[in-house]
């Protein structure tokens, strides 16, 4: 008696949907759902900084520039559209009520910041990082100490304890751009000396990202909206675009080594 031969299986190819496997989909959806949580809870997606011009600086963003980094621009660009329908659905301003300002700039942030991740090596990463952060938290620094000056003249008290060591630097420009300059190149510093290796891409994808949101945002606004001017919009990138950027860095940096560190140890 022949025994009858078992038939090969056959693996049929995974089903996907647009282009995106059960597991993209998955990664989308959580990290999109954690984009809404962020915004809908306050204090979460837009973090208060009362010291600074800005007044919040919004890290809603984020998980769209990881989305990118850890599955690629389709992904990011998924996951940033699901951020622009949550502004959409949520806009106070009739800027966002828009939607080519209110998703154009969302997709692109995962979609940029997949290949700015890829293509910059990690040496010119390490330096634009590093460049980047530095000036920019220079320049937070001193608008912050100009902002805090103002409110102190303006409310005619005598500042609390920071107040008193801050003030006197505050009143002499001179003197504060070069406290300003001094935190800057301490912080360009600590930048070049965690950044080595494979965390440096990450930052530079999060710089990427966080300016695409910015610099798109506040473009469009500017060409679709004639009241705002390239002044307001400039300002605006200054005293908000700035803090979201340092902040962008430090937490898809730490993140970033979270996960790696995760998939290493499988």
């Amino acid at each position: 008696m022949v025994a009858a031969k078992t038939p090969p299986v056959v693996s049929g190819p995974r089903q996907k949907f647009l282009g995106l496997s059960a597991r993209q989909i998955v990664i989308s959806g959580l990290l999109g759902a954690l984009t809404a949580v962020m915004g809908a809870i306050p204090g979460i997606g837009f973090i208060p900084i009362p010291f600074s011009p800005a007044g919040h600086a919004t890290i809603m963003h984020i998980p769209v520039i990881l989305a990118g980094i850890l599955e690629g621009p389709v992904v990011g660009g998924f996951t940033g559209a699901i951020f622009g329908l949550f502004s959409f659905l949520n806009a106070t301003l009739p800027f966002f009520k828009d939607p080519i300002i209110a998703f154009g700039p969302r997709i692109l942030i995962g979609v940029f910041a997949y290949y700015a991740y890829k293509w910059i090596k990690e040496r010119p990463a390490r330096v634009i990082v590093t460049v980047v952060l530095g000036l920019a938290l220079a320049r937070t620094v001193y608008e912050t100490g100009l902002f805090l000056n103002s409110n102190w003249v303006a409310a005619g008290y005598t500042p609390g304890l920071l107040g008193r060591i801050f003030h006197p630097l505050t009143t002499q420009t001179p003197l504060w751009i070069g406290v300003s300059v001094v935190i800057g190149i301490l912080g360009a510093w600590g930048a070049w000396v965690v950044l080595s290796g494979k965390n440096a891409p990450p930052a530079t994808a999060a710089i990427i990202g966080t300016l695409t949101n910015t610099v798109l945002v506040l473009g469009l606004i500017v060409i679709r909206y004639k009241v705002f001017t390239p002044g307001m919009a400039f300002f605006v990138g200054l005293t908000n675009g700035l803090p979201e950027l340092i902040l962008a860095v430090l937490v898809v940096a730490i993140l970033y080594r979270a996960v790696r560190a995760s998939l290493e140890r499988r």
